[in-house]
């Protein structure tokens, strides 16, 4: 089936948020305010920035990135049973366009936090070359064990990573002066 990555809207990502993984809905709902499908919809589309991938037209997965500091953004992804379909192509834009985009809006730092157990889920945060950096127990309603991946512009600086975006750039990207670059059509909301 063809795979389409579009901009998140509400209706696909309540779509989605409803009929999730089962480990992601285990994972995720336990951290929203009100452990409902619906809210963590409207906040997955509110600020920052979220696509979705559909295939054969319905959505499938949303994932995206919300700055709540000043250089440092938190990242996420839930998808459907039909993951499979659309892993490759989500993959794909994440490493191609999402993390050279938080790069040049001025990231420093991007994480993810996971929970213990949610092995598909580590496995494919280190394929994105995220590293996992911490472990917080009693974290989230259910108490549970978590571990936090990031992404660093120092780890991707000394590891050459991304290396035509230097400590420079993000520095001038997170001056009050500098204004964030325009979005693909991807991100815009």
């Amino acid at each position: 089936m063809p795979v389409t990555l579009v901009r998140a809207t509400y209706s696909d990502v309540v779509f989605i948020a409803r009929h999730m993984r089962k480990r992601d809905a285990e994972e995720i709902l336990p951290l929203t305010w009100t452990g409902e499908p619906e809210d963590l919809a409207a906040q997955s589309v509110v600020g920052g920035i979220s696509t979705v991938a559909l295939s054969g037209g319905a959505p499938v997965a949303c994932w995206g990135a919300v700055e709540i500091r000043p250089c440092m953004w938190n990242v996420w992804m839930f998808a459907t049973d039909r993951w499979a379909e659309v892993a490759l192509s989500v993959t794909r834009q994440i490493k191609k366009e999402m993390i050279p985009w938080l790069i040049s809006a001025g990231a420093v730092r991007a994480d993810c936090w996971s929970m213990e157990g949610h092995d598909e889920a580590h496995r494919w945060l280190e394929c994105l070359g995220a590293r996992r950096e911490a472990t917080l127990e009693d974290y989230g309603t259910e108490r549970k064990l978590y571990h936090c991946y990031s992404w660093t512009l120092s780890r991707m600086e000394k590891e050459n990573v991304y290396r035509t975006i230097g400590s420079q750039d993000a520095k001038n990207a997170c001056s009050p002066t500098t204004t964030t670059p325009a979005r693909s059509a991807s991100h815009q909301r």
